[in-house]
């Protein structure tokens, strides 16, 4: 999952320590992975309600990413807060699961554009949304200063480089791309 590790989505082996709820301090390792990704293009954002909504703009490509984390080797130990020490043995315990999701947007663009435009134009949809991770996709080159501006407002960029490119000359050449006349 190429999307996953460009949005840091996903990690194995990490080690962790914390307190639980229940007086327990647990320490384990973790991994986080990515369990399905569900997508959905030109998604519509909108404001308002009944007669009075109206649509903002379609993103190109929503992404509900669905992770899931492990936790493994998994040890805990009793917590006593002021009252007591804590205990010092550390007593294995179950391995469990937790689930979460993540949702991200691409902008796509194919034609040279200002990043003034895009940032512009995602901020609009951001003020609209619930979508904190975006993505500009562009078929052309930015450079540093382009990358920077994107970077300040929080946006990654993919550029879509040659196997793209030849994927859509396969399509334009393609048997089913030509028009049949009737």
């Amino acid at each position: 999952m190429r999307i996953a590790k460009l949005l840091n989505l996903e990690y194995s082996n990490r080690p962790q320590c914390f307190r639980t709820e229940a007086g327990y301090e647990m320490k384990c390792e973790s991994g986080r992975f990515v369990k399905e990704v569900r997508t959905a293009c030109e998604y519509e954002i909108d404001k308002g309600v009944g007669q009075y909504r109206t649509t903002v703009g379609f993103i190109d490509v929503f992404l509900r990413i669905e992770l899931e984390e492990a936790y493994t080797n998994v040890q805990k130990r009793r917590h006593y807060y002021q009252s007591r020490p804590a205990d010092t043995t550390w007593e294995p315990s179950k391995d469990f699961v937790e689930r979460d999701s993540e949702i991200a947007a691409i902008e796509v663009k194919s034609s040279d554009v200002p990043v003034s435009d895009v940032i512009r134009q995602i901020n609009l949809y951001r003020s609209y949304s619930n979508i904190k991770r975006w993505i500009l996709a562009t078929t052309y080159p930015l450079n540093q200063s382009q990358f920077e501006c994107l970077a300040n407002a929080r946006i990654l960029h993919i550029h879509l480089g040659q196997r793209f490119q030849d994927f859509v000359k396969e399509q334009a050449n393609s048997p089913c791309s030509n028009s049949v006349e009737v």
